[in-house]
């Protein structure tokens, strides 16, 4: 299986019936990130599987801190997600700024 098969099936086993709002919202990012396969050269595979899982720390099973990048990111690394991907999914949109201001 694929890194981007595995992230979509992750993603919408998660996020599809919980929060069908973000779970459209993931599949919007993914697609846009699939558009710049061309520029993302050998990392296009990562950085869709990045967008598709981004906001999985939402899922309700995986609230723990409530910090939504930390919690999915932490999610990811139990299950043996890619060190890359685990990095990117806790440090997108800013992540580090939020988490200055939330102490």
């Amino acid at each position: 299986m694929s890194l981007i098969s595995w992230a979509y099936d992750l993603s919408e086993a998660k996020l599809r019936d919980a929060l069908p709002r973000r779970w459209a919202h993931v599949q919007g990012v993914a697609r846009q990130a699939r558009t710049l396969a061309p520029v993302a050269g050998s990392d296009a595979e990562l950085l869709e599987a990045a967008a598709i899982l981004h906001d999985i720390g939402y899922a309700p099973d995986l609230v723990d801190t409530g910090f939504h990048p930390i919690d999915g990111a932490t999610y990811l690394a139990k299950v043996n997600a890619p060190e890359r991907l685990v990095h990117l999914v806790a440090h997108h949109s800013y992540a580090v700024y939020e988490a200055e201001l939330r102490g």
